[in-house]
């Protein structure tokens, strides 16, 4: 018979049980550091963007199609899904951006244009959160690589004028905190 000499051969069920408690914890906190370091609430934000870029180009064309099919220049949104039927549905309204969504503004006031589509930012507006202000950042950074994505209530975009002269027809101007800032698409 074989002498016990006190070395086991295995691992016993306990010792078993704490190594997986413990993987298990090490791998929900990893999970946690992961998701805050791949920032999925900046890429939320960057796909709202994106809706509201196509969605604006789709007023765009919606608008350009209205004109040649009509002969005149619509005055108001209604005129694209009234008798025209150019649009069958207006775009939705992007909940987390805007609580009115897409207006046509037929004076802009900006020189040698007359007619632009906005969409005021403005479902954020306590002075703590900075959410409108981050949207408008990201929209004007896919039109312009030099803008910062880091702001700050105070920030400020500009005036809708400074903003056409430097980024063309798409861009967000105003203040975060006194005014909620406005994206701009100005019809060519």
């Amino acid at each position: 018979m074989k002498q016990y000499t006190g070395m086991r051969k295995g691992i016993s069920l306990v010792e078993m049980t704490i190594a997986i408690v413990l993987f298990a914890a090490l791998a929900a906190i990893g999970l946690k550091y992961t998701k805050v370091y791949l920032n999925t609430d900046l890429q939320a934000k960057k796909a709202r963007v994106a809706a509201a870029t196509d969605q604006a180009s789709q007023l765009v064309q919606a608008y350009q199609i209205y004109k040649t099919e009509m002969g005149v220049e619509p005055t108001s949104i209604n005129d694209f899904n009234g008798s025209s039927s150019i649009l069958t549905t207006w775009p939705t309204k992007i909940k987390e951006m805007s609580t009115t969504g897409w207006e046509l503004n037929t004076s802009t006031g900006l020189p040698g244009t007359g007619v632009a589509f906005q969409m005021k930012l403005d479902k954020n507006v306590s002075t703590t959160d900075k959410i409108d202000a981050v949207h408008c950042a990201i929209f004007n950074r896919e039109f312009n690589t030099t803008q910062d994505l880091n702001v700050s209530n105070s920030f400020q975009f500009g005036t809708a004028a400074a903003k056409k002269a430097t980024q063309g027809n798409m861009f967000c101007y105003g203040q975060a905190s006194a005014n909620n800032p406005t994206i701009m698409i100005v019809v060519p």
